[in-house]
């Protein structure tokens, strides 16, 4: 039985891409399962959000067990250092907007409520942090930001980077890192930028870049390994 690894995102046009290529140079597949060479690759549709994700990777793993898995989708640059239409490993998540707004407006996040230790298992320092790499591909890292909202209101912005945040703006990130670290499952995040987290202006977005980069990124990662699940996830040292 050749190893099993899942692709991750929330809607089929994150990854279209590496759809078109799996149905060139799949050896068969079946459904939502593409067989190349040393791999089967599982395809899975969370939809966008963090509720959605979660039960959708959870329902997955009631009845599948991959060998490694890897979350792929686009992301809002939360950081304005960030390249767009570049695609980064994302190695910690957070989740913004969790916690309780006090009398004169200040946000208290679930650490600063006693709700939740920071480094309580499966987190540190507050953050979900991926103890994994892509070896062969030297990517660019960044920290996810798990929100509710995609945030574009000036004001929203301020008041987030002021208190724990992520450079990388995302809807699922959080819900994977979570049940990753918690089921031991080997897991990788790639975001590619589609646009900076500032007044909301769709027309500065570079979507088909952020997809078609985030699309190459993840063909190599699966072609330099060759079928050796190792040399798509290695440890962190």
């Amino acid at each position: 039985m050749k190893p099993r690894v899942t692709i991750v995102t929330a809607t089929e046009h994150e990854i279209a891409p590496v759809l078109a290529w799996l149905g060139t140079h799949a050896e068969s597949h079946t459904f939502q399962t593409y067989f190349i060479p040393g791999l089967q690759v599982d395809i899975l549709y969370t939809g966008i959000g963090p509720m959605y994700a979660m039960y959708a990777l959870t329902e997955y793993l009631s009845h599948r067990r991959p060998d490694g898995w890897l979350q792929a989708g686009i992301g809002g640059a939360f950081d304005p250092a960030l390249t767009l239409g570049t695609t980064y490993a994302i190695h910690s998540e957070t989740l913004a907007g969790f916690g309780a707004e006090d009398a004169d407006g200040t946000y208290l996040n679930a650490f600063d409520l006693g709700w939740q230790d920071p480094d309580a298992h499966p987190l540190t320092g507050g953050r979900w942090a991926c103890p994994y790499v892509a070896p062969g591909l030297a990517l660019p890292e960044a920290t996810g930001m798990t929100t509710w909202v995609a945030h574009g209101f000036p004001a929203t912005i301020d008041r987030i980077a002021r208190d724990l945040h992520g450079q990388v703006e995302n809807m699922e990130g959080a819900p994977f890192f979570h049940i990753s670290l918690l089921r031991r499952i080997p897991f990788l995040s790639f975001r590619a930028i589609s646009n900076k987290v500032e007044a909301r202006d769709k027309s500065a977005w570079v979507m088909q870049p952020a997809v078609d980069d985030l699309g190459k990124t993840i063909i190599r990662w699966l072609t330099d390994a060759s079928g050796d699940v190792h040399r798509l996830f290695g440890h962190r040292i």
